[in-house]
């Protein structure tokens, strides 16, 4: 049985639950939202302190349905205080995340500025003139007469909508896209004696040069119609607002709502893939550690002299992931056998 065969088995067995707790993190979601309607920077700072951690407790949740965990609301936010613990420090890569997809809507944004501007400069010789008069009012420092011919040109306004759209579609995308594929990083913290997360992602990035072609062919394979989604729920936010304001934050920020609601059904089916992924994936990682493990042992003896101490201490950490890797091993042979009776 493939991934998304088995992510979906899973998905559907729960479904009731794992939609409740999809749609509870979508409130919240929305919530900040309309917070950051006062100020982009409120937004920012609701992103660490209640977005990701509502997240993490929508991920750990959907993966405590098939332990046994009842949906109550007690046993959902049970895991708000872990989003702040060493293995889930650093896991996700959110910042750096944000960063790239910052830079994505930049260069976006400049690339379709710049082609419909030619475009309507081609087609309409009078737009030209019209641009180069705002421009002028703006360098003479007569911001609020540039500003009202700004949001008068009806040219401009859809020149500025339309790169709004493509621009914030596709970074939103592509933040969502690089959170979602280290969501699978938590899964190995947590399984390693708590490992720190910054840690367990270097294990991830190293264990991706060994298998990231059969990893990424398993992912996307599985989790493709995200992108679809996110898209067109963005574009349905943005369209949404189009006729009602000119403000390209706030459209920005009714895309983004268009986005959560469409994607809400789909999140737990795509955290139930990385689950599925990591099991897969799970006694390669380790292998990885391991070797990690070793290496850093053998460099530290070259460097200095151990204690003997210390190195019963490496010994040991060496010895506890060579267990969890036949651990590992152990239950992949269990999975297909149970796979080969069904």
């Amino acid at each position: 049985m493939n991934i998304s065969k088995k992510a979906l088995q899973t998905y559907r067995k729960y479904l009731a639950s794992k939609l409740a707790i999809a749609f509870s993190f979508t409130v919240f979601v929305l919530a900040c939202l309309a917070i950051g309607i006062i100020g982009s920077y409120l937004f920012l700072i609701l992103v660490p302190v209640v977005v990701l951690p509502i997240f993490i407790c929508l991920q750990l949740a959907n993966s405590s349905f098939a332990r046994g965990m009842p949906l109550t609301q007690k046993n959902f936010f049970s895991f708000y205080r872990t989003a702040f613990t060493p293995p889930l420090n650093g896991a996700y890569q959110v910042l750096s995340s944000f960063l790239k997809a910052v830079l994505i809507n930049l260069g976006l944004s400049f690339v379709v500025v710049f082609a419909m501007l030619q475009l309507f400069v081609i087609d309409n010789s009078s737009f030209a003139q019209e641009v180069d008069s705002i421009a002028a009012l703006a360098a003479n420092g007569n911001f609020t007469e540039a500003l009202a011919a700004y949001e008068a040109n009806a040219n401009i306004i859809f020149i500025s909508s339309t790169a709004t759209l493509i621009s914030g579609g596709f970074a939103l995308l592509a933040f969502l896209h690089f959170v979602g594929r280290n969501s699978i990083v938590p899964h190995l913290a947590l399984s390693m004696s708590s490992m720190p997360g910054r840690i367990a992602f270097s294990i991830h990035r190293e264990g991706l040069k060994f298998f990231k072609r059969e990893f990424n062919t398993d992912y996307y394979r599985a989790t493709w119609m995200g992108a679809p989604i996110i898209l067109a729920g963005f574009a349905a936010g943005v369209f949404a607002t189009y006729f009602f304001t000119q403000d390209p934050y706030l459209i920005l920020l009714s895309g983004l709502a268009g986005a959560f609601i469409l994607l809400a059904p789909f999140l737990p089916y795509y955290l139930d893939v990385i689950e599925e992924l990591f099991k897969k994936y799970k006694e390669r990682y380790i292998s990885v550690s391991i070797d990690q493990a070793k290496k850093a042992y053998e460099e530290i003896k070259v460097a200095q002299k151990l204690s003997e101490e210390q190195q019963e201490e490496l010994d040991k950490l060496i010895g506890d992931l060579q267990k969890k890797s036949d651990d590992a091993k152990r239950e992949d042979d269990d999975l297909d056998n149970d796979e080969n009776n069904e």
